[in-house]
Parts: C-alpha cells; structure tokens; sequence
C-alpha cells in the first residue's frame, strides 16, 4: 500500500480535520504519526478502535499486513516542547 492510499483511506474513514501525516514504509508495512484535530478529546483507546475499526473496514483481515504502529495525536499534543536533554559526552 502507498502512503498516499493510507492517508486517503484515514482522511475519509475518520473524517480527519486538517490532517498532517508522518508516515514510512518499513519492511511491508506503513508506520508513523497521524496529527488531527479529530482525536481532542478522545482516549488513546477510542482512536485506536477509531484507526482500526476504519483499517479492518477498508482493507478486511490484510489491514494487519500492511500497517504497522500508527501513533494518533492532537496538534497540540505534536507540538508539545520537551525539556532540553543533555547528551552524554563520549569517555
């Protein structure tokens, strides 16, 4: 499957708003970030079943053989600062 194939298929299945997408093939399988408006306010539960139920109604039992770990966030989430980590100087 392209990456463009998966996004279509989430943009439309899940109605995402304003969808930004992280995506690579690794191996036979897509794998990345999703950003959308759409998961506020949702568990990490709920868009899980959301990615899912979408994937298994398009792609039935193949949707396991062609996508991989997909991480599901807000734009809010995505843009979250981090603490600043020091790296360790090598001995």
């Amino acid at each position: 499957m392209s990456k463009v194939k998966l996004q279509q298929i989430l943009t439309e299945r899940l109605g995402l708003a304003h969808p930004t997408f992280r995506l690579e093939k690794i191996g036979a399988k897509l794998a990345g970030s999703v950003i959308s408006e759409t998961f506020k306010g949702k568990s990490e539960r709920k868009r899980l079943h959301m990615l899912w139920d979408a994937l298994d109604a398009e792609l039935g039992a193949g949707a396991v053989q062609q996508v991989g770990t997909l991480l599901l966030y807000t734009p809010d989430e995505w843009n979250v600062d981090l603490p600043d980590v020091q790296k360790a100087k090598a001995v």
